[in-house]
C-alpha cells in the first residue's frame, strides 16, 4: 500500500485463467462423432455398437456391480443433476460486501427466474488469485467471509433450496503451504485426497469438480463413503464406474451433433456440456437436449462477463424444465441417437423405457421453419398410446405416414428450434405440466433478443472525498507533472486465448477507465499530470499501528486483518503487537477499504493507476522499468519459491529498483500495491501493481501461468493483477 496527494487518471490489468497445461488426450475423445450421411448410419450403429461392448469388457466395467457409483442410493441424485450453475463466490449477486452477508436466496430467486430451477452450484474460491500469497486452496476456501461457518450458512441456504454443492479441486495446486499435519505428504493427491473427504464432510457438501482433470482416479472414490466426483476434463472409460458426473468441452467433431461418449456407455452417466467463451450457446443447448444431457451455466468467468442471452436464457429454461420432468427416461432408458435419420438438418434421440415410455428429443440446425415426421414403432402404435407435443404443450394425434408400420406423428419446428414428444401407455395426469409449457413457449424463440452487451464498469465507485485533518506530507516525494504523458499498458491476459477463443476481442476482459466505451486490456490515453505527492516508501506495519491508535479505527469484519500480528485478542487493533523485526516493512492483509481509511485519515488517497505507472516509467522517460529501459533481473529482490512466504526486508532494502527520476523506492517486485478499483454489476476488483517477491511453483500438470508471475516486462510498470473484493484482505 503507497499512498498519494493530488490529482490524477488511468490504468490496465490482468486476469488470469486457464491455461493450456493439462495432461493430453486424444482431440475429441469425450465425443463420437455423427456419421457423415445417413447411407452410413447402419454401419455407424453396428461400429460404434461394437466398440461400446469391448470397450467396456477392456475396462472391466460391470453396471450392475454393487459398488458402481450408479448403484449407490447416496449418489443416485447425479443422474438428473442436469442443470448446473457456476458461481464465482466473489459475485456480487452472493454476497454483498457492504453488509458482509451471503445473499443466497437472492441469487436462487434471479437466476431460477431467468433459466428455471437449478439442481447444482459450484462454488468458486480461489482461482485465478491463487499464488497471490502461499494459502493453499483450501485455505483460500475457510477465507471466505464468514469462515467455515460463512461457507457452511452458504451451503444449508442452497440447500433449502433443493440445490446441490460441488466443491473446486485444483490438483496442480502444490507449491503453496501444506495443510497442517500433511506437511510430508504428497500433495497431489494422497493428502489432497484427505483434506477433500474432511472438508466435504464438514460443510455438508455434496461432491467435487475435479478441474483440469480428465477423470478424477479411483484412489478418491470409497464405496462405503461414496464421494461424487466431476471431472473438468471429460471422463475416460477406466475411471467410468467411479465418476456419476463430468463436463462435456466438445470440440474436436465434424459432424453435428456428436454424441456424448461417456453416456453412450453408460446412459446414467451425466455428462454436463461446458463453454464458457461461447458466444452462441444455442448449439451447446441443442447438443445437451440431443443427448439428454446436463448443462453448465456459466457468465462470471474469473470477473469477466459473458452473459446469456434472453434466448438463450429461455431456451434453457424450456428444455430443462422437460429434461427434469422426465428425467428418468432420459437417464435408465434405452437410448437411440440419430432416431430415424433420413439425412435432413432435424436430428432425434428416441429414451425408451421397458413399459415403451418413450421422450424422443429433436433438434433442428434448419435456418427455417419445418414440419418434422417422427414414426413410432408398432409397440406405439395401439389405440392405448397417448402421444404429447411436450415442447408445445399439446396432446398429439398419430396419422398415417410413409413409415414402415404407418403410425406418425407431425411437429413443427422452429429454425434452429427444439421439440421433443412423450409417448405413454400409462396415462397420468400432465395437464398442469403442458400449461406450463405452453406459457413457456408461448412466443417463438427468435422473438427473444440475442444481444449480448458488456458489463459497464465504474473506477472508484465508493471512493471517499472527505479526506481527514490530519495532514502528513512526512516520508513523501514531490512529483512533477507534465502536461501530454503516453499512458500505454497492457494486462497480461491468460485467457480468454485467442488461439482457441478466435472471438476473445468481444469479451470484456480488463478494466474500463472514465474515458473509455468498455472493458479492455489495452489501453492508451494522452494524459495531463499536474503536480502530485506520493508516498517515498510502502506504508509499513509501525505507520499503520500508530493510525490505528490515532484513529480509533475498526473495519467491518476483523477476519484475516492484520492476520501476521500477535496478540490478535479482542476487537481492537489498536492493541495488537507487530512481530518483532517486522516494524519497518510494508504492512499486508489489509483490504482496499482498510487501506482507503489509513489514507484518508492522513489526507491522502491510494494512487492513481496512471500516477503509478507515471512514477514508475520515470515521468517523460517513459521507461519500461523504475531503472531504465533494459530489463535487469539483479535489480529485482529475491524471488522466493518455496511453501513459506518470505520475510520482507524494511521499506527502501532495494534501492536499486527505485524510481530513477523521482526516487520513489520499492516499485518492482517487492510487494503488490493497490491502485484503482473498479466494479460492474457483477465484480468488484482492485488492480495491484509491481508484483511480488514470492511466486509458488505449481504442479507439472499445469502452465507457470496458474499462478500470478511477474516477470521481464511483466514487471513494474506492466503487470496490473484485478483481484475479486473478497481475496483483497
Amino acid at each position: 500500500m503507497r499512498v498519494v496527494t493530488g490529482f490524477s487518471l488511468s490504468v490496465a490489468h490482468c486476469l488470469f485463467g486457464h491455461a493450456l497445461g493439462w495432461d493430453q488426450q486424444p482431440d475429441g475423445y469425450e465425443v463420437i462423432d455423427r456419421p457423415k450421411s445417413f447411407e452410413d448410419l447402419e454401419t455407424w450403429r453396428q461400429e460404434w455398437g461394437m466398440w461400446k461392448k469391448m470397450e467396456l469388457i477392456t475396462n472391466r466395467y460391470d453396471p450392475e456391480d454393487s459398488c458402481t457409483v450408479y448403484n449407490l442410493p447416496q449418489t443416485q441424485w447425479t443422474q438428473q443433476n442436469f442443470l448446473q450453475v457456476f458461481v464465482m463466490m466473489s459475485d456480487r449477486l452472493i454476497y454483498d460486501r457492504e453488509t458482509q452477508q451471503y445473499t443466497v436466496d437472492k441469487y436462487v430467486k434471479e437466476m431460477t427466474k431467468r433459466v428455471g430451477p437449478f439442481d447444482s452450484v459450484v462454488l468458486w474460491s480461489g482461482y485465478p488469485n491463487s499464488g497471490i500469497d502461499n494459502r493453499n486452496q483450501w485455505e483460500l476456501m475457510r477465507n471466505l467471509p464468514g469462515g467455515i461457518e460463512g461457507l457452511k450458512g452458504v451451503i444449508k441456504d442452497f440447500h433449502d433450496n433443493d440445490i446441490k454443492i460441488i466443491l473446486p479441486f485444483n490438483p496442480w495446486d502444490t507449491g503453496t503451504k501444506s495443510e497442517k499435519g500433511k506437511e510430508g505428504m504428497v500433495r497431489m493427491y494422497t493428502a489432497d485426497i484427505e483434506t477433500i473427504y474432511s472438508l466435504v464432510q464438514e460443510l455438508g457438501a455434496d461432491g467435487i469438480n475435479g478441474d483440469t482433470m480428465y477423470g478424477v482416479p479411483k484412489s478418491f472414490y470409497n464405496c462405503s463413503n461414496p464421494l461424487v466426483a466431476s471431472p473438468e476434463g471429460g471422463v475416460p472409460s477406466a475411471y467410468l464406474n467411479n465418476n456419476p458426473l463430468s463436463w462435456g468441452y466438445y470440440y474436436g467433431f465434424s459432424n453435428f451433433p456428436p454424441v456424448a461418449r461417456a453416456k453412450y456407455l453408460e446412459v446414467r452417466h451425466m455428462v454436463q456440456l461446458c463453454a464458457r467463451w461461447s458466444l452462441d450457446r444455442t448449439s451447446e443447448l441443442q447438443m445437451a437436449f440431443f443427448n439428454g444431457a446436463g448443462y453448465v451455466v456459466w457468465e462470471n468467468v474469473w470477473g469477466i462477463w459473458n452473459a446469456m442471452t434472453e434466448r438463450e436464457d429461455i431456451t434453457t429454461k424450456i428444455i430443462f424444465t422437460i429434461l427434469h420432468k422426465f428425467g428418468t427416461i432420459v437417464s435408465t432408458g434405452n437410448w437411440i441417437p440419430y432416431y430415424n435419420w433420413k439425412g435432413e438438418e432435424v436430428y432425434t434421440s428416441a429414451f425408451t423405457l421397458p413399459t415403451d415410455e418413450s421422450l424422443y428429443t429433436i433438434i433442428s440446425t434448419m435456418e427455417s421453419s419445418t414440419s418434422y415426421e417422427i414414426p413410432l414403432p408398432s409397440s406405439q402404435s395401439g389405440d392405448d398410446v397417448r402421444v404429447y407435443d411436450v415442447y408445445h404443450g399439446v396432446e398429439l394425434q398419430k396419422e398415417t405416414g410413409s413409415s414402415t408400420n404407418g403410425t406418425v406423428i407431425k411437429i413443427n419446428l422452429e429454425p434452429r428450434g427444439f421439440g421433443a414428444v412423450y409417448v405413454t401407455k400409462t396415462g397420468g395426469d400432465l395437464s398442469s405440466f403442458l400449461t406450463e409449457m405452453q406459457t413457456l413457449t408461448s412466443k417463438p424463440l427468435a422473438d427473444y433478443s440475442m444481444q449480448r452487451d458488456l458489463l459497464q464498469q465504474v473506477m472508484n465507485p465508493n471512493a471517499n472525498s472527505t479526506m481527514g485533518d490530519n495532514a502528513d506530507s512526512s516520508e513523501m516525494v514531490l512529483i512533477s507533472g507534465m502536461f501530454a504523458y503516453e499512458f500505454n499498458v497492457s494486462g497480461v491476459q491468460i485467457e480468454p486465448v485467442s488461439a482457441w477463443t478466435p472471438t476473445f476481442a468481444q469479451f470484456g476482459t480488463g478494466v474500463q477507465f472514465p474515458w473509455e466505451d468498455r472493458p479492455s486490456n489495452t489501453h492508451s490515453a494522452n494524459l495531463m499530470f499536474p503536480d502530485f505527492m506520493i508516498d517515498k516508501y510502502p506504508v509499513t506495519n509501525s505507520q499503520y499501528l500508530t493510525f490505528l491508535k490515532a484513529s480509533g479505527y475498526v473495519p467491518k469484519s476483523l477476519q484475516r486483518f492484520l492476520d501476521h500480528w500477535e496478540n490478535r485478542q479482542g476487537e481492537n487493533p489498536a492493541l495488537w503487537t507487530i512481530p518483532a523485526g517486522l516494524e519497518q516493512t510494508p504492512v499486508v492483509n489489509v483490504a482496499v477499504e482498510d487501506a482507503t481509511a489509513y489514507a484518508n485519515y492522513y489526507g491522502k488517497r491510494l494512487p492513481k493507476d496512471q500516477e503509478w505507472q507515471y512514477v514508475a516509467s520515470n515521468g517523460a522517460l517513459n521507461d519500461p522499468y523504475p531503472w531504465g529501459s533494459e530489463f535487469d533481473a539483479a535489480k529485482l529482490p529475491k524471488v522466493y519459491h518455496g511453501q513459506e512466504l518470505p520475510q520482507l526486508a524494511p521499506v527502501g532494502s532495494n534501492k536499486i529498483s527505485r524510481s530513477k527520476s523521482f526516487d520513489v523506492e520499492d516499485l518492482t517486485g517487492y510487494i503488490w500495491q493497490m491502485t484503482d478499483y473498479f466494479c460492474d454489476a457483477h465484480t468488484c476488483g482492485v488492480l495491484l501493481r509491481g508484483g511480488s517477491c514470492y511466486s509458488p511453483i505449481p504442479s507439472t500438470l499445469a502452465d507457470p501461468n496458474w499462478f500470478p508471475l511477474c516477470q521481464k516486462r511483466q514487471c513494474g510498470d506492466a503487470l496490473m493483477i484485478r483481484i475479486p473484493s473478497h481475496l483483497q484482505e
